[in-house]
């Protein structure tokens, strides 16, 4: 009696084990934009952009407000928990620190990417208004070179989660009265693509693994219950 109840209960371990393997667990994940550029407001200096364009300045440069965006490809990314825009800061001018701030795009990502039609006021609206994912004083001097990070806020997280399998494009402006007051110009066509890291969370998803664990209790149980029935009726 003894002997059935102590493999009941190794059963039913290895079972829980099988059933438990595969869970997620939290992670890290780097996406690398699948186009940057900027867009231009109607009535400036500036003509068209090119779709071949890279550059991700954002301000008011040579007469023309511009404001930047960044899109990625998102996926089967779930569970988004944090996430941090990357880019590069290149070169700056205006005051010693500009206020940027990002935001969420309702203009489609193809749409987007036809930079050639810049200037357009309602895609450059787009880009600088809306819901709100984070506002940063960025210095308008420093290494070119340096990699910025912004961490974005609950805002920019909801969205992410709910745009898994889809494009995410972020919005760049700089706030206030500008005039020839601008980030990241000089990100060229040979510019490094933004990055977008982001944390998963921890929460465990059932796999078929678990319904595998369930399977070897219930096999295990009746085996030990038809052999317990077979040692009875020998000892009869």
């Amino acid at each position: 009696m003894k002997r059935f109840y102590k493999l009941a209960i190794a059963s039913a371990i290895v079972g829980f084990g099988l059933g438990t393997l595969n869970t997620a667990q939290a992670a890290t994940f780097t996406k690398t934009a699948s186009d940057e550029g900027w867009w231009a407001a109607e009535g400036g200096l500036l003509g068209p952009n090119s779709n071949n364009n890279t550059n991700y300045v954002t301000g008011n440069i040579r007469g023309s407000d511009l404001r930047n965006f960044f899109t990625f490809n998102l996926g089967d990314l779930v569970g988004v928990s944090s996430a941090t825009l990357q880019i590069q800061r290149f070169e700056g001018s205006g005051n010693p620190t500009e206020t940027l701030g990002f935001f969420d795009v309702s203009t489609p990502a193809n749409v987007l990417s036809q930079k050639i039609n810049s200037p357009n006021d309602t895609i450059y609206n787009d880009l600088g208004t809306g819901k709100n994912y984070g506002t940063f004083k960025v210095s308008t001097s420093g290494d070119s070179n340096e990699i910025l990070s912004f961490a974005l806020n609950s805002n920019a997280i909801a969205d992410i989660n709910s745009r898994s399998g889809k494009y995410f494009s972020i919005g760049g402006a700089l706030l206030g009265d500008l005039s020839e007051e601008y980030l990241f110009t000089g990100s060229s066509d040979q510019a490094p693509f933004a990055k977008l890291v982001v944390d998963t969370n921890s929460t465990p998803v059932p796999e078929p693994s678990a319904l595998g664990g369930i399977v070897v209790v219930g096999v295990g149980g009746w085996w030990l219950k038809h052999k317990r029935k077979a040692s009875l009726r020998n000892n009869n």
